[in-house]
């Protein structure tokens, strides 16, 4: 199952919505699709969709996915990370009204420059992403937390 979500902001991210909905029916995309929507205006005809979902619901479909295909918000980003899930990055423009700054670029170039997501900052070159995944060889994401926590306990022990 893929999992498709563009977070929780007041600005609609149709431009992920509709070409997930599109690869979905052209089907490049033969997985099943859901998808937490937002705000969007645009509601997807070949996917099961949710303008937004509770902590428990978010998360078993965090589980359950292959694929998390996200906007390029940190929080997403990391927890598609730290569950360990292949992880698609589509960041949000600001001259496009996604968002108020451009900051979504500058969190997947970052995490793209660690080889552990994949940054699709065109939206035209994800439905090649998509059907040519298995080509992707991404590393594991590593925290530093247990390195900060071993130098402090280090530090104190």
């Amino acid at each position: 199952m893929i999992f498709a979500i563009v977070g929780s902001q007041k600005f609609p991210f149709e431009r992920l919505i509709r070409e997930m909905d599109r690869l979905v029916e052209e089907g490049v995309i033969k997985d099943e699709v859901v998808a937490q929507i937002g705000v969007s205006a645009y509601e997807p005809k070949h996917m099961k969709w949710y303008r937004f979902m509770d902590k428990e619901n978010f998360d078993q479909h965090i589980e359950n996915c292959s694929l998390l295909v996200t906007h390029a918000g940190e929080g997403s980003i990391m927890t598609g990370l730290l569950k360990k899930r292949k992880v698609i990055a589509v960041p949000r423009y600001e001259n496009l009204g996604e968002h108020v700054s451009d900051h979504q670029l500058e969190i997947a170039r970052a995490l793209e420059k660690q080889n552990c997501i994949i940054n699709v900052e065109d939206i035209t070159h994800l439905e090649h992403i998509i059907a040519h995944l298995d080509e992707y060889k991404l590393d594991e994401y590593e925290s530093g937390r247990e390195t900060i926590l071993k130098t402090i306990c280090d530090f104190i022990g």
